[in-house]
């Protein structure tokens, strides 16, 4: 069952803004910036395919509740979003393709907050409700890459940085309603 509500938080903490001052390094550095959204797309969506299918075994193996890890989930969100909106322009070093894309895929895309988020969303859902939400975000990110690509020569940095501040405040308020939740989760079984 596809969940518009799922796919557009999942898409906010993917946060495929973020990515752009990579995207604008690979094409300073003359590398093809397709097959470096491409590459990091398909990375970053095999890891949160692979979370949502063990999630729930790790919360047996560690003897974890969903309340304390929606908890520490949403202290990572919090940190990430405000990490967000503070953040100044990248400083620009030489990393290469592998490289680039490999901080797209995680810790950027499929970075510890997805992490967690998808986690949770996999103990509550099941792994078959969620993975058809999980394609569709990564879809929507796969759109953005490319058109990404497409405008990139022409893009001031300064907009990417708004765009990715405005984001940062969607995923720290989606941090506080995880906390919220799982704090009352966790008042409530004691």
């Amino acid at each position: 069952m596809v969940d518009f509500t799922l796919i557009t938080q999942l898409f906010v903490l993917l946060n495929p803004i973020a990515s752009f001052p990579f995207l604008l390094q690979a094409y300073k550095e003359k590398l093809d910036v397709k097959m470096v959204a491409v590459k990091s797309v398909i990375a970053a969506f095999v890891i949160a395919i692979i979370m949502v299918l063990i999630g729930p075994f790790l919360f047996s193996l560690f003897g974890i509740t969903l309340d304390s890890f929606r908890v520490a989930g949403g202290v990572v969100l919090f940190v990430l979003g405000i990490d967000m909106v503070r953040r100044g322009e990248e400083e620009e070093e030489e990393t290469g393709n592998d490289g680039i894309t490999t901080i797209i895929a995680t810790p950027l895309l499929t970075g510890p907050a997805t992490i967690s988020f998808l986690t949770i969303k996999s103990y509550e859902m099941g792994t078959t409700a969620l993975i058809s939400n999980v394609v569709a975000g990564f879809l929507l990110v796969g759109i953005v890459f490319f058109l990404f690509s497409l405008i990139v020569p022409k893009v001031n940095i300064k907009i990417v940085s708004i765009a990715s501040k405005i984001m940062g405040l969607f995923v720290t308020a989606v941090a506080i309603e995880m906390i919220a939740k799982g704090v009352a989760g966790i008042i409530t079984a004691l």
